[in-house]
């Protein structure tokens, strides 16, 4: 489903210069495609009165925009100070011995990806994780696996 461009249009009238409602609206774009598509930075462009790269610039930026289509699980780890102390690269390691799959990278049939992070802001729950864009804490070995691998339960 694209960006509601009724939705964007309300969005954009709540701020005082239409470009800042750019984040706002690749926000709404991803939520609604799973990832911000070419066409929704021509359409977000056209909307704001921006030229294709302005948006770009602005996606290129932002760590927490897709570009791509997302796997159908996604394990994203914080490596931040108390993360990294309580055993966030160990799990990394154990994950990608068993998987192939590191940092960064989508298993082969997409069905689950791996990423690093920055602070979560979760350090009383070190290792933390986003399991599909939802926080949780502490992260073991077992856990990251059985995740990937389907045997964990999604989050609704």
């Amino acid at each position: 489903m694209p960006l509601d461009l009724e939705t964007a249009r309300a969005a954009v009238a709540r701020y005082p210069s239409p470009r800042s409602a750019l984040l706002t609206l690749l926000w709404q774009a991803q939520e609604a495609d799973g990832w911000v598509t070419p066409q929704t930075v021509e359409t977000v462009a056209e909307l704001l009165g921006l030229t294709a790269s302005d948006v770009e610039s602005v996606l290129s930026f932002y760590s927490m925009y897709r570009r791509t289509p997302p796997a159908t699980r996604r394990l994203q780890v914080c490596r931040s100070l108390a993360c990294a102390m309580k055993g966030a690269e160990e799990i990394l390691e154990h994950v990608r011995a068993e998987t192939g799959v590191g940092p960064g990278e989508t298993a082969p049939d997409g069905s689950f990806s791996v990423e690093v992070v920055e602070c979560l802001a979760a350090c009383d729950h070190a290792p933390s994780c986003l399991w599909n864009e939802r926080m949780e804490g502490p992260l073991d070995k077992q856990g990251a696996l059985a995740r990937l691998r389907g045997q964990g339960g999604d989050p609704a």
